[in-house]
């Protein structure tokens, strides 16, 4: 790891340095497989009024992934505790984020190594059954209504009675009835 250490109204000293070096000897075992050179720590400390603030900047990997964390305390080392603790919790947090995220892909792949090898027209598309229509007899727009109504319908295809067409009767969603005239006529 690369440490880089800023001051600002804190002296540095090499027992701070060294505190902080061992506090994140702890967080090595969350950079498996990573080379030493590809995570550089950024660490500033400030004097504010009667607290120490630490920051946290950490940058993993040859992407530069950047986690940025931060806390206060007036005690300086218990400053730096807490701020080694929440990048620990942030850095396990990541950690599951990205094995959930491969065990779902994982689970994915299985299902489709799984799923049979179909052509995709048989799995996604309902098959279309052609039934022949039957309209027993012409009737007119009343009996149509009646039909409709004694057989539980949604629509009802029908010849009308006075002009000879095929018509089509069927329910509006607010408990009307409605006409198409198709304009065929039966033969």
């Amino acid at each position: 790891m690369k440490f880089n250490f800023v001051g600002q109204d804190v002296e540095i000293t090499d027992a701070i340095r060294g505190y902080i070096q061992k506090k994140f000897q702890r967080l090595e075992r969350l950079f498996k497989g990573l080379k030493p050179d590809e995570i550089e720590v950024h660490i500033a400390l400030k004097r504010e009024r009667a607290e120490y603030r630490i920051e946290v900047d950490l940058f993993v990997g040859q992407r530069g992934e950047k986690l940025h964390v931060w806390d206060a305390d007036p005690d300086l080392y218990t400053a730096i505790d807490k701020v080694i603790d929440e990048l620990e919790k942030v850095l396990v947090k990541d950690k599951e984020k990205v094995k959930a995220e491969r065990r779902e892909a994982k689970k994915e792949k299985m299902l489709l190594r799984s799923a049979p090898d179909l052509p995709p027209e048989r799995v996604e598309r309902p098959k279309v059954e052609i039934e022949e229509l039957v309209t027993d007899k012409p009737m007119d727009v009343e009996d149509a209504i009646l039909e409709l109504e004694e057989k539980g319908l949604h629509f009802l295809p029908f010849i009308d009675l006075a002009s000879g067409e095929l018509r089509i009767l069927y329910k509006k969603k607010a408990g009307n009835y409605g006409v198409i005239r198709t304009g065929c006529r039966a033969s």
